[in-house]
């Protein structure tokens, strides 16, 4: 990899002042950013790069923007960010590259989504100086928080977003069949080798898994053959037929910031039994409207719930109606300054703009 000669002179102040290139990098970046331009949107909204189209970071940003009355815009990473009052970065990841090619954005405010902890392409270290520049850190649950402030972010700078449902398209269903269904596209920490040990260990239960993907894993023509199994990929129009076919969502993955499926099955008057991770204690209350298991916990003890879930007779839907995509857009507006008396107008930006 080529290294420009503004790098290596980041590399010699380094070596002289002890401190880290990286900051050097930041600062400069800062520095020239210059006067506050006139902004052009209200919020622009940081996509994950086009090699990435389709991830689910991006759907949550369209999902917001349906609910903004301004002007607004989406820009991948790595291409130009037009100036804007505010900027939501659908991965807090993104800001410190966003900065370094688009500095104009520090007049803006900065509103970055953490999702859940992740090993990034970049030092933690160098992600904790970036953050002193971030206006708010929207986390997508309380579990985080934690992680949150452990990076420098000051208390008063976090919030807690749960992400939302459609509450017209995800309608209530009564339960009755029995089946169990997990709901995800495959990667590693979804924890394949778990779902397959359940579905083994409950022959009198039918379960089906829907999502993308599972066919790159090893065992999956082994779950495939297991008599009390089913495979869907549905497309996302489809998924509240999948949902009303069941009476207990599942969730065993090591490691969430959601999962979205358990708000939407949830919608649908489904029973979650989901590991302890992301925002399910945000949602689940144990007994009452779900069940949670440490994510280490014995498949028997997943599948002792699996079975208390299909008994409970509680109303799933009243306890997360309230959950709405419209309710997580105006909090977002609300962190990023947007929300003014011009915003109940219908209006941030004039179309003069």
């Amino acid at each position: 990899m080529r290294v420009s000669w503004q790098q290596l002179v980041d590399r010699a102040r380094s070596v002289l002042t002890g401190r880290p290139a990286f900051e050097f990098a930041v600062d400069r970046a800062i520095r020239s950013a210059g006067t506050t331009p006139e902004p052009v949107y209200d919020l622009v909204y940081i996509l994950p790069p086009k090699n990435l189209h389709g991830w689910i970071l991006e759907a949550i940003c369209r999902e917001i923007d349906a609910h903004v009355p301004g002007r607004t815009a989406f820009a991948d990473l790595h291409e130009r960010v037009p100036p804007a009052r505010a900027y939501f970065y659908s991965h807090y990841g993104y800001f410190r590259t966003t900065l370094l090619s688009n500095p104009h954005v520090i007049h803006g405010n900065n509103v970055l989504f953490y999702t859940h902890p992740r090993e990034l392409w970049y030092s933690e270290d160098e992600l904790k100086y970036v953050l002193r520049s971030a206006d708010s850190v929207l986390s997508m649950c309380s579990l985080f928080v934690s992680k949150v402030e452990q990076l420098g972010v000051p208390p008063e700078r976090i919030h807690t977003g749960l992400l939302g449902a459609d509450p017209h398209m995800f309608q209530p269903h009564q339960r009755g069949v029995g089946r169990v269904g997990f709901c995800s596209a495959y990667q590693p920490r979804k924890s394949g080798d778990r779902i397959l040990e359940i579905v083994r260990q409950m022959p009198h239960r039918r379960f089906v898994l829907c999502g993308k993907k599972w066919s790159a894993w090893e065992k999956f023509e082994e779950l495939c053959g297991l008599p009390n199994f089913e495979y869907l990929e549905l497309p996302y129009q489809q998924y509240p037929d999948f949902y009303e076919s069941i009476d207990v969502f599942v969730s065993v993955s090591q490691l969430e910031g959601g999962p979205v499926p358990l708000i939407e099955s949830a919608m649908c008057n489904v029973v979650p039994v989901c590991s302890d991770t992301g925002h399910a204690r945000d949602i689940i209350t144990p007994g009452e409207n779900g069940f949670i298991f440490d994510v280490d916990a014995p498949v028997g003890e997943v599948c002792r719930l699996i079975d208390q879930a299909c008994e409970l007779r509680a109303d799933i839907r009243s306890t997360v109606e309230h959950l709405t995509w419209a309710r997580f857009s105006r909090q977002v507006q609300s962190v990023a300054g947007l929300l003014t008396e011009a915003c109940s107008s219908g209006s941030l930006l004039s179309d003069a703009a």
